[in-house]
């Protein structure tokens, strides 16, 4: 086997699907508590032990005070305050963001602990204690809700709270230290949050943190909030939809529908149960694999699906099935291979690139392809197999090297399958569930196996319902497949379901391919077991008025946070030692 490559980052229109490697899941709660109260009142022991080698708190208990106590009421008080100001967040957040605050102000503190003059560490600890105030505000913007004017009171209560515990040691100057850090970091906070959101807002009408606000609660309870965020920003299309109908008698019928649809973005939101939703409109078994369709055309709302539903369904009306098939041929041309079968006067293809990258080709791929196969066949059932993920890249436009590869080969096929003789032929189906899920790169359909018997030849057509496959499994797969039928092919739904928490998470990656054989064997084998007598027919629709995301807006929006992210870091380290030289000031003209 080839050996299977890490995933890389290729281009613009895939960094947003890219930029979800940064999201993560909170720890319990519990975990996080323990690691902020634990530093502070380790500290103390320390101290009264005499282990600090003459580095003395200020006073008693002053690690505890300081850090532990406002860390556990952030903890309990944030998500109450953030529910009472109408946001939302979670116990496993706010004890997070707790944590985090924290390690700021113990840094502050071992910091002073070490310093020569003693009333640096009551000045560091007072700054810290102020400039996690701005910390907060900006992690519960991006959170909880992107008001920040909401979001203020929750953001002061672990500053609050330190402040309450000083009472117990009055100290000079701590306060005004405090107020004075808490004050300019919120402000510098704001103005943060206003360069962030006003370019995309003016734009492109895309508020990234209301964005996020609705993507973490999709992620928590699947609240379809994210859908109206896409919608503000999306476009209407129309896209042509192949279908290839199987009938059978006494068994169920086979369908295969090719969206020219993304089922993505992320998780259940937009398009990415696609897949799933048409297969469970159909009677008999249905197959969905992936066609001409980048991140620019995924759906905004899973509503959207409903519209290609019932123009499949119409479609499909009248459709008068024959009962002739040719045998499968496959067709190189450059780095793309082409298995095609003709049913008559529809034409399946299925194209791959494997083993290199085979990704997303342009929408406007399918109307070109259709448009040379017309000359011949009235259908043209075209599948971008999704099998080979060496990066996360871009869609292939028309006019490039590997876009006319694509072009120059159906050519081929056409010409070829044209003189295809067709003969009575066998169809059988299989849908294998697998022992895998979503994080290991599975949807929840599993593995389905469409195996065409025609003049002694059989092709098996297997499908995974995942978002690509690592590079290097597809050959395993299909050379599994190869020992039952004479040509066969890996394909994928492309569904997005798999990925939430990372936008990497292609079949092979969690899961060795070693173990997905076995379920591959059994697909290809009881849809050899179910052949059947068949007849087929094809059809071709336009889905109309369908709201996508709207041509190159995913590359726009990933384009402008990627310049957000450049000019961020240093902005808030300017303003982090601003905010230091104001204390200082404050500091000395108090104390």
């Amino acid at each position: 086997m080839e050996e299977m490559s890490p995933l890389t980052i290729a281009s613009p229109d895939s960094r947003m699907e890219y930029l979800t490697r940064f999201l993560f899941s909170a720890p319990p709660w519990y975990l996080s508590l323990v690691a902020a109260i634990l530093p502070g009142i380790l500290l103390d022991l320390l101290d009264r032990l005499d282990i600090l080698s003459g580095h003395l708190l200020p006073y008693s208990w002053a690690g505890t005070l300081l850090l532990a106590v406002p860390a556990a009421a952030a903890t309990f008080l944030t998500g109450p305050l953030v529910r009472v100001c109408g946001g939302k967040t979670t116990l496993n957040r706010s004890a997070l963001l707790a944590l985090v605050c924290m390690i700021f102000q113990l840094a502050a503190v071992v910091v002073g602990l070490f310093m020569p003059v003693d009333a640096i560490f009551l000045f560091l600890a007072a700054f810290s204690l102020g400039l996690i105030a701005g910390i907060r505000l900006i992690v519960l913007v991006a959170t909880a809700d992107h008001r920040p004017s909401r979001m203020l009171l929750p953001a002061l209560i672990q500053t609050i709270a330190g402040l309450l515990t000083v009472v117990v040691y009055p100290t000079p100057g701590f306060i005004s230290v405090t107020i004075v850090a808490a004050v300019v970091t919120v402000a510098a906070s704001l103005l943060l949050i206003f360069l962030i959101t006003f370019p995309l807002e003016r734009m492109l009408h895309f508020h990234i943190f209301g964005f996020l606000n609705a993507f973490l609660a999709h992620l928590d309870n699947g609240s379809p909030g994210m859908d109206d965020w896409f919608r503000r920003m999306g476009e209407q299309v129309s896209v042509p939809q192949a279908t290839l109908v199987i009938r059978r008698a006494g068994k169920p019928g086979i369908v295969m529908t090719v969206p020219n649809l993304h089922p993505g973005p992320v998780g259940d939101a937009g398009g990415g149960t696609l897949p799933h939703v048409l297969h469970e409109s159909f009677e008999g078994e249905v197959l969905v694999p992936h066609g001409c369709a980048t991140h620019d055309f995924n759906p905004v709302a899973a509503g959207e699906i409903s519209r290609v539903v019932e123009t499949v369904r119409r479609s499909l009306k009248g459709l008068t099935p024959r009962p002739g098939a040719g045998q499968s041929t496959r067709i190189a041309q450059g780095s793309v291979s082409l298995l095609a079968q003709r049913f008559e006067d529809t034409l399946l293809v299925v194209g791959t690139r494997a083993p290199e990258s085979t990704e997303d080709l342009d929408p406007s791929m399918a109307l070109i392809l259709m448009a040379e196969a017309r000359g011949r066949f009235r259908h043209l059932v075209f599948i971008e197999a999704h099998n080979s993920m060496t990066e996360v890249s871009g869609g292939i436009d028309y006019g490039t090297t590997i876009a006319t590869e694509y072009l120059d080969g159906l050519r081929q096929v056409v010409t070829s399958q044209a003189g295809v003789p067709v003969a009575p032929f066998r169809a059988g189906v299989s849908h294998v569930p697998v022992p895998f899920g979503r994080k290991q790169g599975f949807g929840e359909l599993g593995i389905q196996a469409l195996v065409i018997e025609s003049g002694g030849q059989e092709t098996a057509y297997v499908l995974l319902d995942g978002n690509n496959i690592i590079k290097g499994a597809r050959e395993v797969f299909r050379n599994a497949a190869l020992e039952l039928v004479g040509d066969a092919e890996i394909m994928t739904t492309d569904t997005h379901v798999v990925n939430t928490i990372t936008g990497n998470n292609p079949i092979g990656l969690e899961v060795p391919p070693a173990e997905i054989v076995p379920y591959i064997r059994r697909a290809v084998e009881e849809a050899r077991a179910d052949l059947a007598p068949a007849e087929a027919g094809g059809a071709t629709a336009c889905c109309r008025g369908i709201t996508v995301f709207g041509s190159h807006r995913i590359a726009q929006i990933a384009a402008a946070i990627t310049s957000i992210l450049t000019f961020l870091a240093p902005l808030g380290i300017a303003l982090i030692f601003f905010t230091l030289l104001l204390s200082f000031l404050t500091w000395v003209i108090v104390t």
